[in-house]
């Protein structure tokens, strides 16, 4: 039988005893000592975790999945690996604001992506940057690319939510000098129902953001818990008028890039998204008055979808990592037709092919792979696509490739 509810257990009992049976299966939750206790009290009971035979079994699942979702990133080449990574990243955060009715192009995170990187190599005018959308956001997001450490303080949250949210929140919505808002705030259903009210006032807000800080840097509770249960309470104390689901992924991705790869910390938006149901289900759980602040399945259910990404993630790199490794048979094939710098070119375009958001191969990218000038570049392009088909010119400026259905044909991606 799976591991039930507190809520399911006493409407179970039909006997006259059952508020006393319930009262006492809560002491018996909260005493085992299996139970990693928050000390943080919500409005039904003080925040905990049980360690049920189902939880340590998923926990376990996503730990081998993650040890296979580890040795395919590991067996990436450099290039693959790099453009995967931005994809990852484009999807992560256009399926986030997409959660929230923020409309976001991959595109146009791309474009925000290629000038944070532009800048930092000091090749991007200031004034450019910052009056690129969702700049801050990019900028956000590739730091989790580089061992980022979570927020050691409330200062910290608030500078974060400032990137999450800038082009994309009415500045009314904005808790101005204060770090979080100062009036009441609640979330209803699409009937009007309110589901949930915000913590409040401010100062309770700050009490309770201090507890979540320590919470996310408790040692004696597993990482891969502790992040599960800051999600659910950043949440619950729903700190910011707006942009909170946002803020609150971003720092679940955030948490999690430590316990986990960096692909499935950059993988649960878009699964989050498929399955919101699910997902806004067990924040309801863990708040309803008779689970008294249970968050196990919680914690549950959101290892369950971390299982969904992983399985998604598994059989979308096996699937181009065997497309990739039947490659050099078939630039072996061309070699005869092609110069060694033609299938140089190639093998880098057909990285792209497999894991770019929008297979392209710009100019300057493949000059700085191939460590020759752009114009030698330009030449070895223009031989691919007029001489032999394989590839074409899609963009003037900035100049940029594709391979041709020919290409994709002749080097075995059709169906990739």
């Amino acid at each position: 039988m799976p591991y039930p509810t507190l809520e399911k257990l006493f409407y179970a009992d039909t006997t006259s005893n059952r508020f006393t049976n319930h009262e006492s299966l809560l002491q018996s939750r909260l005493s085992n000592e299996s139970t990693f206790r928050t000390g943080i009290q919500l409005e039904y009971g003080e925040l905990f975790l049980a360690v049920p035979r189902e939880l340590s079994r998923e926990t376990e699942h996503a730990l081998r999945r993650e040890r296979r979702v580890s040795a395919l990133w590991r067996a990436l080449p450099p290039v693959a690996l790099g453009a995967y990574i931005r994809s990852l990243i484009l999807d992560e955060v256009v399926y986030s604001n997409e959660m929230e009715g923020v409309h976001s192009t991959r595109r146009e995170i791309e474009i925000a992506l290629d000038h944070v990187q532009a800048a930092a190599q000091g090749a991007q005018e200031n004034g450019r940057l910052e009056h690129t959308p969702f700049v801050e956001l990019a900028r956000l997001y590739l730091t989790l690319t580089k061992a980022p450490s979570m927020p050691c303080s409330l200062e910290d949250i608030r500078a974060i939510y400032d990137s999450v949210v800038a082009d994309a929140i009415d500045p009314k919505d904005l808790p101005g000098d204060a770090l979080f808002r100062s009036g009441q705030v609640v979330v209803e259903n699409e009937r009007g129902k309110v589901i949930h009210r915000g913590v409040s006032p401010e100062s309770e807000i700050e009490r309770m953001m201090t507890q979540w800080l320590a919470l996310s840097r408790d040692e004696e509770i597993p990482e891969l818990y502790s992040a599960l249960m800051c999600h659910f309470l950043f949440g619950y104390i729903h700190p910011f008028y707006d942009g909170n689901g946002r803020t609150g992924r971003y720092l679940l991705a955030l948490h999690l890039s430590s316990p986990l790869s960096q692909p499935t910390a950059l993988s649960l938006s878009r699964v989050i998204a498929e399955n919101k149901a699910a997902y806004y289900k067990a924040f309801d759980t863990t708040e309803r008055k008779l689970n008294h602040a249970e968050g196990t399945h919680f914690v549950l259910e959101l290892l369950n979808l971390i299982g969904l990404a992983q399985e998604n993630l598994i059989a979308d790199l096996e699937g181009k990592r065997s497309a990739l490794d039947t490659l050099n048979e078939r630039l072996n094939a061309l070699e005869g037709k092609l110069s060694q710098r033609e299938c140089s070119t190639l093998y880098y375009a057909t990285q792209m092919q497999l894991y770019n958001s929008f297979q392209e191969t710009k100019l300057d990218d493949l000059s700085r792979y191939l460590e020759v000038s752009k114009p030698t570049a330009r030449k070895t392009l223009a031989a691919l696509c007029d001489e032999h088909g394989l590839m074409e010119r899609v963009s003037q400026r900035p100049p940029i490739y594709k391979l041709t259905q020919k290409g994709v044909d002749e080097l075995g991606l059709a169906g990739v």
